[in-house]
């Protein structure tokens, strides 16, 4: 049986959209699921205007499809889907770490800190955490680049990596070269060495796609 979603103290329509983004990122709502307004609206404790509001914002973000004849449904994860996302985010992130290694952007002792925070993290099993710590140091490197074009660029794309990473990811199986590969990329930038930031990202990201697509097809999943 689903969890049910935290109720919400007011009916605002922000306050669903983030709600009901958390509940298909971390797959409460699992890919494929229908979302029926009349039992969204009674989990969440509001009314449909604003959970209207709050699945056309989250079907311009791509985690939701809309059909005169199903309605709304949580959109399907397929191979396809990971491949192209991981394309995009190679390219963005390359960019920008070439952008930063220009500047000696130097996030050695913020990657250190964080590379700490995950260590205990893992120990505690503490995937959200985790995710988080992650999506923090691709972010801090994409605005080293000095560029809000690419910055926004990338922030765009979080919700399908997020939940890519909750799908097919879980505390047992979490990469654990991940802060390895952080501090390689962040050494590489702070000295200026572009080349080298960007090679060792791209076989940071490669790996993490090719083991979600593995997961994907274990599952069945088709193209």
């Amino acid at each position: 049986m689903t969890a049910q979603p935290t109720r919400l103290p007011a009916p605002r329509s922000e306050a669903v959209v983030d709600a009901l983004r958390d509940a298909i990122l971390t797959g409460r709502y699992a890919p494929g699921t229908r979302l029926v307004e009349e039992n969204l609206a009674a989990a969440f404790g509001v009314s449909r205007i604003p959970l209207r509001e709050a699945l056309r914002r989250l079907e311009a973000e791509g985690l939701v499809l809309s059909s005169p004849n199903r309605g709304a449904t949580v959109r399907p994860l397929a191979p396809k889907d990971v491949v192209d996302l991981y394309d995009v985010r190679v390219a963005l992130e390359s960019l920008a770490l070439d952008h930063a290694a220009r500047r000696y952007a130097d996030l050695r002792e913020t990657t250190k800190a964080r590379a700490a925070q995950a260590r205990t993290a893992i120990a505690k099993r503490d995937l959200p955490t985790l995710f988080r710590l992650d999506r923090d140091f691709h972010a801090d490197m994409a605005a080293a680049s000095d560029n809000p074009h690419l910055v926004a660029a990338l922030a765009a794309q979080w919700s399908q990596i997020m939940r890519v990473m909750h799908a097919y990811f879980s505390a047992g199986d979490y990469p654990v070269d991940t802060w390895h590969d952080h501090a390689a990329i962040a050494d590489a930038v702070a000295l200026g060495d572009g080349d080298r930031a960007v090679a060792k990202l791209r076989e940071h990201l490669i790996g993490s796609r090719d083991r979600i697509l593995a997961g994907l097809r274990a599952n069945g999943a088709r193209p």
